[in-house]
């Protein structure tokens, strides 16, 4: 081959690993689960939730608006925002944001916690306004029994996301949400940033959830087929939970579903791995009623 031929093909090369790289980190991907609740009241047959997990704005690199498309098409009844809504260590356009935030209200009741990210930004505090103006419900280590059009309450807990330090310490990472005495017999769904930690979002019975919403994990952030994803934080190389719906070994009616996220973080690529939109959708389990 000639050294013209060698440059062309090595211009090829590079043209489709760059338009490649830029797939995975644009094109969203949406995923649905249809996931079996044993506590599911009959009026919720079908609920369904969209899950947004680590935007990291401004490093989001998906178009935002049609993002909110996609959100609207599923015509949800909920939507959560499961942390790392913000990039820790870059400034975000709080205009963009509220224009997103505002059109995801709009959509179906919203509700956010924070990440490690959120927690670790300077901006935190103009990201909690925010929710507030564009009517986010911020659930900061907080539950909140909520009906849709139709339905029959569930209750939603917020788990608010904890230092390194006080992770290791903390056996029942749900102590300081309170759920009251009438709340009993709803369906709990709980945000909570890192998958890591499910076991012990169960460590208390009364508050102990039915479904977990989680991200974090970036989906490994590089995944290979058959092996999965290459390292999540808190987890580490080759982690066991990065994507997906998993049960608690010891109740299996008790699940986590886990996001791949939308944004990136410090590793500034995603590589077979794109954006994911969760869809979720509730239905009755009739194998353990």
């Amino acid at each position: 081959m000639s050294k013209k031929n060698n440059g062309l093909f090595g211009a090829a090369m590079l043209a489709g690993a760059a338009g490649y790289l830029y797939l995975q980190n644009t094109w969203i991907e949406k995923t649905d689960y249809r996931i079996p609740v044993k506590s599911l009241a009959a009026e919720n047959e079908g609920l369904k939730i969209v899950q947004l997990a680590d935007l990291h704005m401004p490093r989001e690199q998906v178009d935002l608006e049609r993002l909110t498309e996609k959100v609207r098409d599923e015509k949800p009844d909920f939507i959560f925002l499961t942390g790392d809504q913000i990039e820790g260590d870059r400034p975000f356009d709080p205009f963009a944001a509220e224009k997103f935030f505002r059109a995801l209200a709009d959509i179906a009741p919203t509700y956010a916690i924070t990440g490690n990210h959120d927690r670790h930004s300077p901006m935190y505090n103009i990201s909690v306004d925010i929710y507030q103006k564009t009517g986010i419900t911020f659930l900061d280590d907080k539950a909140v029994s909520v009906m849709a059009t139709g339905r029959k309450p569930i209750v939603i807990m917020g788990l608010t996301d904890k230092k390194a330090a006080v992770q290791k310490m903390t056996k029942d990472f749900l102590k300081k949400i309170k759920v009251r005495n009438d709340w009993v017999g709803q369906t709990r769904l709980l945000l909570a940033h890192r998958p890591e930690n499910f076991l012990r979002y169960h460590a208390d019975p009364e508050k102990s959830p039915d479904l977990t919403f989680a991200g974090h994990a970036h989906g490994g952030q590089v995944r290979i087929p058959k092996v999965g994803g290459l390292f999540a934080p808190g987890q580490g190389h080759l982690p066991k939970r990065t994507a997906g719906v998993y049960v608690l070994l010891s109740n299996p009616a008790k699940k986590i579903v886990i996001s791949r996220g939308i944004g990136a973080s410090s590793f500034p690529f995603r590589i077979n791995n794109r954006p994911e939109m969760v869809v979720v959708t509730l239905t009755k389990d009739t194998t353990t009623a």
